[in-house]
C-alpha cells in the first residue's frame, strides 16, 4: 500500500513512573492511520489506546471495526509482549490520543512516539 504524506508529524506521549494514562497528545490535524513506536516496557502492561475529536473532549477507547455486523467490537490492545517496535493503528480521523497501559508504569517512564500518516 502507498501512502500520501507517507510520514506526518511525530508526537511524543510521556507515561511517567506510576502512571496508567498519558496526557492529550495533539496530532496537528486528523490522521487516518498512525504509527505508534512502542518502547521496552518495564512493567509488563498491556497498551490501549483513547481517541477524541476536540480538545479537551470526550475520549473513547479505540476498538477494532467488527469485521461481520453481528460481531461484537475488540479492545484495539498491543500485547505486553511487543517491544521496540511499531504498531500501525487505524484511527479513522481523529486528532488527539492518549496512551493508555493496563498496569502502572513500574520503576522508569517510557515514551511513546506517535507519527500520523495521510493515505
Amino acid at each position: 500500500m502507498s501512502y500520501k504524506n507517507a510520514m506526518g508529524f511525530t508526537s511524543i506521549a510521556s507515561m511517567a513512573s506510576g502512571e496508567t494514562l498519558t496526557a492529550e497528545v495533539d496530532l496537528t490535524q486528523a490522521y487516518d492511520k498512525v504509527l505508534v513506536g512502542i518502547p521496552t516496557m518495564a512493567s509488563g502492561a498491556d497498551v490501549l489506546f483513547h481517541i477524541a475529536a476536540k480538545s479537551g473532549g470526550t475520549y473513547r477507547q479505540l476498538y477494532h471495526e467488527p469485521i461481520v455486523s453481528s460481531t461484537t467490537p475488540t479492545k484495539v490492545q498491543i500485547n505486553s509482549s511487543v517491544t521496540q517496535a511499531y504498531v500501525p493503528l487505524s484511527i479513522m480521523g481523529a486528532r488527539y490520543i492518549k496512551v493508555e497501559l493496563s498496569t502502572a508504569m513500574t520503576s522508569t517512564s517510557a515514551q511513546f512516539d506517535i507519527v500520523g500518516i495521510s493515505l
